[in-house]
């Protein structure tokens, strides 16, 4: 059997990931003492109440800004050809309702992100029907009120946009390359032309920014302009600086192992955090802190748990899932954070523009994820209200308004 460099990448992550591929765990709330709801039911009063139990002695700021913050997220029932957008208050009673419908394959896995200071949200979607999934999702701008456009096609199947702070919108795309010999009953991995394309939300127009010859060139993240691409290539992986206008590229990691995820920045102190495997152990995870502009690397944690989904949290500290059974643990903040949902795993997909709030998502197998916010400085536990009976894609953070 030959397998595509991106396909071998999702099966071997498919097996030790948390919820960010495809074929990942679906969750439910799971909370101590709480009676367990069943699936359709809307979550949000009891994760309110429970948000406030959490934290019996805060002030009454973070509950009332809870109401004027709100998250833009999809949801796409189980094998449906069509995703919603929903634009969530915080601590709602229930979810808002469908602001826009984009349509694309059967059971596409969609991933998405807000665009600041705007309405938008651009998101990615299967749409390219294909024996071969690497490259079949096209990226949209969705927004409410308006049929979705489509912008750009040949995106990496289950990959999500990178929007940077100034609203500029990056794509990881590819061209597969030729299929490799087979070498008795080893198939060698496929080696594909890779880019990161910058994308005018306006015309769909495109531009490379970088060129990747090789198995994965995965958008990281954004610092002081620049782009944090981590690339994986036969016999290497390490990660890199880029200047999107320039492109000229920096390594600031020439050598780590291939399986390194759940990337985010930490703004405080200048660094990419990020879960890898371990270097001379295969049976452990690891939690790493790599200074960007200096290169250095430093461990946080090193685990036999592939589910630590690490984040850097607001103002400085690390939010990671110690082990299934935990939940989200905050260390090194003044925020305390011990499993607000109970066990599971929670894994954050964004932080609002001013570091207040965070959104995440709690999963736990054979369930729905369920979405929730954390208030940044004192740890308080809000709703995020969503459909039932779908799978829940946070875009993040939004201006715009729940009403149809």
């Amino acid at each position: 059997m030959r397998l595509s460099s991106y396909a071998h990448l999702l099966l071997t992550r498919t097996s030790l990931n948390r919820i960010a591929l495809p074929g990942a765990l679906l969750a439910a709330l799971s909370v101590a003492g709480a009676a367990v709801l069943a699936r359709g039911d809307t979550p949000a009063p009891a994760l309110a109440r429970i948000g406030h139990l959490l934290v019996p002695a805060a002030a009454a700021a973070p509950a009332a800004a809870a109401a004027a913050a709100r998250v833009a997220i999809l949801a796409t029932s189980p094998g449906a050809t069509r995703t919603t957008l929903h634009i969530s208050a915080v601590g709602g009673a229930q979810a808002g309702p469908a602001l826009a419908t984009l349509q694309h394959l059967g059971d596409a896995v969609v991933r998405a992100r807000v665009v600041p200071r705007t309405p938008i949200v651009v998101a990615t979607a299967d749409t390219r029907p294909s024996r071969d999934r690497s490259f079949n999702a096209a990226l949209f701008r969705v927004e409410p009120h308006a049929e979705p456009v489509a912008l750009c096609d040949g995106v990496v199947h289950a990959s999500r946009p990178l929007v940077t702070a100034d609203g500029r919108v990056f794509v990881s795309r590819g061209v597969a390359g030729p299929e490799p010999p087979m070498d008795g009953d080893l198939a060698r991995l496929r080696v594909d032309a890779l880019t990161i394309d910058e994308v005018d939300l306006a015309t769909g127009a495109t531009r490379t920014a970088h060129r990747h010859t090789g198995y994965l060139a995965f958008l990281a993240g954004e610092w002081n302009g620049e782009l944090v691409v981590y690339r994986v290539s036969p016999g290497s992986a390490d990660l890199v600086l880029v200047n999107p206008d320039s492109g000229a590229t920096r390594v600031i990691a020439p050598s780590i192992p291939p399986f390194a995820r759940d990337f985010s920045i930490d703004a405080t102190t200048g660094a990419l955090v990020f879960q890898e495997r371990h270097e001379a152990d295969p049976g452990l995870w690891v939690i790493d802190r790599l200074d960007i502009a200096r290169g250095k690397r430093a461990r946080l944690e090193v685990s036999a748990n592939g589910g630590l989904a690490p984040h850097a949290w607001p103002g400085g500290g690390l939010a990671y899932t110690p082990d299934r059974a935990a939940g989200l643990r905050v260390v090194g903040a003044r925020a305390q954070v011990r499993g607000p949902l109970g066990a599971g795993v929670d894994a954050i997909q964004a932080v609002s523009p001013d570091g207040a709030w965070v959104a995440a998502l709690h999963t736990n197998p054979s369930a729905f994820a369920v979405p929730f916010a954390i208030h940044a400085e004192s740890g308080e536990a809000f709703a995020i209200p969503a459909p039932s009976g779908a799978r829940i894609a946070v875009a993040g953070f939004t201006t715009a308004k729940e009403e149809p």
